[in-house]
């Protein structure tokens, strides 16, 4: 009988309605373990709190603690089920990603579109889905287990999922390529894809402001920020992964940059033959992260800055 520690954060998937508003919910976290416990079996859980949170009020303290509770739990369980919030997910994932590393038990990250007691919900579905894949030994690592509007559950890398689209809750990794999927019934992988291979950073660290300065891409930006107390810029490039190397702000606001020792990173670069626009990247300073989601990226860069800092 496999053994799985279910880690409660909060989130929608812990949370009620009440007088109008979405807020934590001691009884809801539950019945997640009574629905599947009535109809399923071959497992047994524990269950573990180390903080409840709507996930958009996700900090580094909040970062740090659910990192030390997995890691300090690594070698006691088959697996790990972290309930989590829909806003920050990826936050998440990609933390535990680098903390327990790629060849750790399964950790797999699930959360609902809705509260539990909505008929709208998928967090039975992710659950129970997340439950099968430990079961069945199906990878190791990290990951988020979504079931998207098609009907089906996705298992997402946790480094390689996207943030989430404008008003759609649906979860989707780079490439629109997951590790698996899953049907209701069985969990089939697919065979192409190829997981990063990452070290086990250990418990993590995070300092509460890292000082990152994420800029969207969009027309007619003056580029007037203020980076006297940046570490780092991150820019989100537009879908193509080209910025507007023609514009005289962006070009002066990349050589403030380099002339104040801070780096410059375009995520979501594709490999392979790109626009004319690109060729300035390297004389502007800009480091590109090619395949690199943004929500790892904001991460890996975070651990860089806190292990700089401390």
């Amino acid at each position: 009988m496999k053994k799985i520690l279910i880690v409660f954060t909060g989130g929608t998937i812990g949370s009620t309605v009440r007088d109008g508003w979405i807020s934590p919910s001691q009884k809801s976290k539950y019945l997640l373990l009574e629905t599947y416990s009535e109809q399923n079996g071959g497992v047994e859980f524990d269950t573990v709190e180390p903080y409840t949170v709507l996930s958009e009020n996700l900090s580094a303290e909040h970062l740090n603690k659910l990192t030390d509770c997995v890691c300090d739990n690594v070698g006691k369980y088959d697996g790990f089920i972290v309930t989590h919030g829909t806003d920050t997910l990826q936050y998440s994932a990609a933390a535990l990603s680098y903390a327990v590393g790629s060849s750790s038990p399964p950790v797999i990250l699930v959360s609902s579109n809705y509260p539990l007691d909505d008929s709208r919900a998928n967090g039975h579905a992710n659950f129970k889905a997340a439950v099968d894949f430990i079961k069945g030994s199906y990878g190791k690592g990290v990951y988020i287990s979504y079931r998207n509007t098609d009907g089906n559950v996705y298992f997402h890398c946790g480094t390689n999922t996207i943030s989430h689209r404008e008003m759609d809750d649906c979860v989707y990794s780079l490439g629109f390529s997951n590790y698996a999927s899953y049907d209701g019934k069985s969990i089939k992988t697919n065979n192409e894809y190829t997981l990063p291979e990452i070290s086990p950073h250990g418990k993590l660290a995070l300092i509460e402001n890292p000082q990152i300065l994420v800029i969207d891409s969009h027309p007619a930006d003056s580029f007037d920020y203020c980076i006297d107390e940046s570490k780092a810029v991150i820019i989100k490039p537009y879908h193509s992964g080209t910025l507007n190397t023609a514009s005289s702000n962006f070009c002066n606001f990349c050589k403030k940059c380099r002339k104040n020792n801070i780096p410059v990173y375009a995520v979501n670069i594709p490999d392979g033959v790109t626009y004319e626009s690109s060729r300035e990247f390297e004389d502007l300073g800009i480091t590109p992260l090619k395949n690199t989601a943004f929500c790892n990226a904001y991460i890996k860069i975070w651990i860089d800055i806190s292990n700089n800092t401390q």
